[in-house]
C-alpha cells in the first residue's frame, strides 16, 4: 500500500488536489494507494472526491511506501524507521528550506527510496544539487470538464489571486488606476474558493494576473488561467517558464511591478474582444493537450511500477504512526524554515537598539 501524508487543513492548496489526484489514478490502475490525514473523518470540502483517506493511528509495514511531502522533509529520517520512503516535491525550494548541506534528509535518510518533481526546473535543480539520487518528474494535468474556454467572450475582467503576494497586487493595482489604465475594467480576486468556482471565475476573465511565490515549483493557477481562454502577465517563478512562452503567456521579472503594470496596460490598450477569443481558444487548446491527463496518469503509473519494482527484501519490520509523531517532525521542520527570518528580525532589532541608544 503507499500511504500519501496530506495535511489536514480545508483551505484551498493545489498540493493536496494532486495528491487526491495520485492517489486515485493508482487505485484504478491496481497499485493500493490511500491518503492520509491527521484528523478522522477529514475530507476536503472544496472539490470533489471519493478518494481512499485513512488517518492516525496508522500500521504500516516494510512493504508499503510512505509518500512525505517536502515540506515535511524532515519526516524521511525520524517517520517510521525501516519503512521506504518517496519524497513527494512540489515545491522543491521549500523543501530545502531549513536543512543545509550536509545535513538535508535527502543525504542522511536510509529509507528514501526515490524523490518526485512536478516541473522541468525543480528537477534540474535537485539533480544539480544532489546528484546519485534517484529524481523523477511527473506532468500535472488539466481537467477540462473544468478548465476550459466560456460558449463566448467574457469581456473586460481581470482575474488574479492575493495568497501569496497581497501588498505587490494592491501595488499594482494602484499603478494602473493612477493611470486610468482600469476605467471600464473589472477585477476580481480569487481567494479560497471552490475548485469549480476557480474555473467558472477563470472562464469569466480574459486577463489572469500570476502573483506566484519568487521560486515556484510549477505555478498550476496560470496554466489553468490559459486554458479556460484567459490571456496570462506575470511571474514564472521559473517552474513555470516551461509553458508560459510556449503558451503565450507574458513573463515579468520578479518583483519588476512597474514592467508588470506597463505590460498589462500595453495588454488592455491591445485588447480587442474578437481577436482575444480567436487567440485565446487556440491556447487553450494547445494547453489541455500539453497537459493532459493521459500524460500524467503514464507518468504517475511509470514511477511508482518502477519504483515498487526495487523495493528491498522485507524484514519483517512493523510500526505504528501516530499523529504526535507527524506533529513533532513537522514543528520541527517549522522551526527550522523560519529560524533564517527570525534570526535576520533578531539583527535589525539589535540593530536598530544599538542606533537608538547612540542617539
Amino acid at each position: 500500500m503507499l500511504f500519501y501524508l496530506c495535511g489536514s487543513d480545508d483551505t484551498p492548496y493545489g498540493g493536496v488536489l494532486v495528491a487526491y489526484r495520485h492517489v486515485d489514478i493508482l487505485n484504478k490502475a491496481g497499485i493500493p494507494a490511500s491518503v492520509v490525514h491527521g484528523v478522522r473523518n477529514f475530507r476536503p470540502s472544496w472539490f470533489e472526491n471519493s478518494t481512499n483517506v485513512v488517518s492516525f493511528p496508522l500500521e504500516i509495514t516494510d512493504k508499503d511506501v510512505l509518500v512525505i511531502p517536502e515540506h515535511w522533509n524532515g519526516l524521511l529520517t525520524s517517520l517510521a524507521p525501516g519503512v521506504p520512503k518517496v519524497s513527494f516535491n512540489q515545491s522543491a525550494y521549500y523543501g530545502l528550506l531549513g536543512y543545509p548541506l550536509p545535513s538535508h534528509p535527502y543525504l542522511t535518510a536510509k529509507d528514501l527510496l526515490a524523490s518526485l518533481s512536478v516541473s522541468e526546473h525543480d528537477l534540474d535543480l535537485l539533480e544539480y544539487m544532489f546528484p546519485g539520487i534517484p529524481f523523477s518528474r511527473i506532468h500535472l494535468s488539466i481537467d477540462a470538464a473544468l478548465f476550459h474556454p466560456p460558449d463566448k467572450p467574457p469581456g473586460k475582467r481581470i482575474a488574479y489571486m492575493t495568497r501569496k503576494r497581497p501588498e505587490e497586487s494592491r501595488m499594482l493595482l494602484d499603478i494602473l488606476r493612477s493611470r486610468s489604465a482600469l476605467k471600464g475594467w473589472e477585477t476580481v480576486v480569487i481567494d479560497r474558493l471552490s475548485h469549480s468556482a476557480v474555473a467558472r471565475t477563470l472562464r469569466s476573465s480574459s486577463l489572469f494576473l500570476s502573483f506566484g511565490s519568487q521560486h515556484e515549483s510549477f505555478a498550476l493557477a496560470p496554466l489553468e488561467a490559459i486554458a479556460c481562454g484567459c490571456s496570462v502577465i506575470g511571474y514564472t517563478g521559473f517552474g513555470a517558464r516551461e509553458y508560459f512562452e510556449p503558451l503565450g503567456a507574458v513573463s515579468v521579472a520578479d518583483g519588476d511591478i512597474v514592467t508588470f503594470a506597463k505590460q498589462v496596460q500595453r495588454w488592455i490598450g491591445d485588447f480587442d474582444a474578437d481577436e482575444h477569443w480567436l487567440t485565446a481558444q487556440s491556447r487553450a487548446n494547445s494547453c489541455l493537450e500539453a497537459y493532459s491527463p493521459e500524460q500524467e496518469v503514464n507518468d504517475v503509473v511509470s514511477f511508482w511500477s518502477d519504483t515498487l519494482s526495487q523495493l528491498p527484501e522485507s524484514r519483517g519490520i512493523v510500526c505504528t504512526i501516530r499523529q504526535r509523531d507527524v506533529r513533532r517532525g513537522s514543528l520541527r521542520a517549522l522551526i527550522r524554515r523560519s529560524a533564517p527570518y527570525l534570526q535576520a528580525g533578531i539583527r535589525e532589532l539589535r540593530a536598530v537598539s544599538r542606533s537608538s541608544a547612540r542617539t
